[in-house]
């Protein structure tokens, strides 16, 4: 076990790696803005390990080329690769940040500065019909980014599919996390039947361009045009279901709708799909089934990753948004227990009913709160 002289060492190398990193990222800044004097401020960090400051140019002509955003990928370069890759993807579809300068051998990139906005921030305080305007935009911006054709983004960029490994591999952190987490067993069979029920379905869904975390968080009004919203931290995007992002943008982990919002937004974004010609549901109960399908699969997994932030990562803050996220897969589950094919109730039902008796109780006990 360390002792407490280990411990102040360990600490001390961390600042003065922490500070040699920031005097790397400094001098590569000065390479890049030639000749001008600029201020470095360090952002809150995400549930990444990245690490982004906001750059402001002192002396400049143009007051939309003042500021910048900078990404320190130390440890995560292949991420940053992957970002530059989706963001040529995405950047004729959609609203993503020009790249300006990179140096990918250190992890830096330096990007177009959205501002400081979030999608999240412009539902505070606004009215019931400008919280259903920012919806459609972003459902909009959700469906431009689905014209992105499949084809191109495999065989030009690259891009995996959201295949049974990765669906597994990802509700797992369900079983491997937050199960331990709360204390029970899992029951082994259920859990199997649950998983492949789901996988099922899911593999039938019409295939686009997913973003894979496309929330009120990861949007941002963009300050030179208002009109229009930044789409950020793309660089999971995968080849998968085209109700994914849906999901994750009106079933939010930070924001709560009432259920019966939450349906009418579901049904104008099938609606839109269509508008696009774009492949999607035959019925407007066909496509809500498919949300909720994707759903319990993202709310399964997302229960997992919040666990794993906080017990591995000491990111505590993310417990406080576990209960929302246990509603909305009870909601998920609920719908197909009463909508869902014969195949996918049975196994939701058994799921539920062990959900209620063995896991909700603990449950309870841990999110006194929920």
């Amino acid at each position: 076990m360390p002792n407490m002289t280990d411990k102040m060492t360990l600490e001390t190398d961390m600042i003065d790696e922490n500070n040699n990193r920031q005097q790397q990222l400094e001098q590569w800044l000065q390479q890049v803005f030639l000749d001008q004097t600029f201020s470095l401020d360090s952002l809150p960090g995400d549930a990444s390990a990245r690490r982004y400051h906001r750059i402001e140019l002192s002396e400049t002509e143009n007051s939309a080329n003042k500021h910048y955003i900078v990404m320190d990928s130390a440890d995560e370069q292949d991420a940053m690769l992957q970002f530059i890759n989706v963001a040529k993807l995405m950047a004729p579809a959609v609203n993503v940040p020009t790249l300006t300068a990179q140096n990918v051998e250190k992890g830096f990139l330096v990007l177009q500065d959205f501002g400081t906005v979030e999608f999240a921030h412009l539902l505070i305080d606004a009215t019931v019909d400008q919280i259903n305007d920012y919806y459609q935009l972003a459902m909009q911006t959700l469906v431009a980014l689905q014209t992105v054709p499949v084809e191109t983004a495999k065989s030009q960029h690259q891009l995996p599919d959201y295949d049974i490994a990765l669906l597994d591999r990802e509700m797992d952190l369900f079983s491997e996390w937050f199960m331990p987490y709360i204390g029970v067993a899992l029951d082994e069979q259920v859990w199997g039947n649950l998983k492949t029920a789901l996988m099922n379905e899911i593999l039938r869904q019409p295939q686009v361009v997913v973003h894979r975390d496309y929330h009120s968080r990861n949007l941002m009004q963009d300050q030179a045009d208002k009109s229009k919203l930044g789409v950020i931290d793309f660089q999971d995007a995968v080849i998968g279901s085209y109700a994914y992002d849906l999901v994750s943008l009106v079933r939010d982990a930070y924001v709560e709708w009432p259920e019966s919002q939450i349906s009418a937004w579901i049904d104008d974004f099938w609606q839109l799909q269509k508008q696009k010609s774009l492949t999607t549901a035959d019925s407007a109960v066909q496509f809500e089934n498919d949300v909720n399908v994707i759903g319990v699969q993202r709310h399964l997994k997302v229960l997992g990753i919040f666990i794993r932030l906080s017990e591995r990562d000491g990111k505590d803050r993310y417990l406080a948004d576990i209960p929302k996220v246990m509603r909305d897969l009870i909601i998920e589950l609920n719908w197909l227990a009463e909508h869902g094919n014969d195949e996918l109730k049975q196994s939701v039902i058994s799921f539920n009913q062990w959900l209620q008796e063995a896991v909700l109780p603990a449950y309870k006990e841990k999110f006194a709160s929920a």
